[in-house]
């Protein structure tokens, strides 16, 4: 099973948009829908939307047991990772993937552009988690620049379309 985290199911046209390319991507590859599992503010509305199996990003639970049976993790696409907008984005998206890691997934950072990221406490754990994972694409250099600065391997990254 394959796990898509990022900011879905909030009536966002642009999340969507990217969800609906990710998940026609994934098909193209011979992934079937009913194996791609989003975390979703709105599961109902996505498995609708997207013709995918949702569960709530507000249920530990339903996360967990998806992470359990998971084999990958897509974060992203999108600006998932900053704190302009509160204090628990980046603890948030950072969970998730750490909770991936530690059951043992693979985890692709995808089409996701860093920053603002004020509090440094956050930078350290951002920059030591990306090292982390398996594959990281960026939407910009500016998000390149600052994995770099926060001891990201540029190896592990790739600038691709916004």
């Amino acid at each position: 099973m394959i796990l898509v985290s990022g900011y879905y199911g909030y009536h966002n046209s642009g999340d969507e948009a990217v969800l609906a390319a990710l998940c026609a991507d994934l098909a193209a590859l011979g992934i079937e829908r009913h194996k791609i599992t989003v975390f979703s503010g709105a599961p109902n509305q996505t498995e609708q939307m997207h013709h995918v199996h949702a569960v709530s990003r507000y249920n530990p639970k339903a996360i967990i047991r998806a992470l359990r049976r998971g084999k990958l993790l897509i974060s992203g696409g999108g600006s998932l990772l900053q704190d302009s907008t509160g204090q628990f984005t980046v603890p948030y998206y950072l969970g998730i993937i750490e909770l991936a890691l530690a059951f043992g997934l693979k985890v692709i950072v995808y089409s996701q552009g860093i920053g603002p990221v004020r509090n440094p406490v956050y930078q350290r754990w951002i920059g030591k988690t990306f090292q982390r994972v398996d594959g990281i694409s960026l939407r910009d250099q500016y998000s390149v620049e600052l994995l770099q600065n926060w001891g990201v391997n540029p190896e592990k990254m790739t600038l691709a379309a916004d």
